[in-house]
């Protein structure tokens, strides 16, 4: 049963986290303003298809158990380079969070607010307890 349930489990996991993460990308224009904050617009679709081939290739490597070779200098690199992305990822996060409470009210949705936070606590909790206490 465990080796039926818990392929389930992480594949429906990261089909969720997986939306989560494009529609964020996606809705709040981030790789275009990224672009824009560099002056690096006409590379947006090789940001974009970058962005797919690493997450993709991430997510393969993290479930077979291949590793590469590549050199300490090219850790350093590529660490660097993720490092500068995340760090531009949070300022144009940052910048574009200023939307939500304007979301809020004008949907009216004041009230709901602690619930949705609430689920969203106890979701992300139950899923870290599914994963220490079943998974591994």
């Amino acid at each position: 049963m465990k080796y039926i349930i818990v392929p389930i489990i992480g594949f429906s996991n990261g089909i969720i986290v997986g939306s989560g993460i494009v529609a964020l990308i996606t809705l709040l224009d981030i790789i275009p303003r990224l672009a824009q904050l560099t002056k690096t617009y006409k590379n947006t679709t090789s940001y974009e298809n970058s962005i797919i081939l690493g997450a993709t290739l991430a997510s393969l490597f993290s479930l077979i158990d291949i590793g590469i070779d590549i050199g300490a200098l090219s850790v350093i690199i590529i660490g660097f380079s993720m490092g500068l992305f995340i760090g531009l990822l949070a300022s144009a996060l940052a910048e574009v969070m200023n939307v939500i409470p304007v979301i809020i009210r004008r949907f009216s949705i004041e009230s709901y607010v602690v619930y949705i936070v609430t689920a969203l606590i106890l979701g992300k909790t139950l899923g870290s307890f599914i994963d220490w206490i079943i998974i591994k």
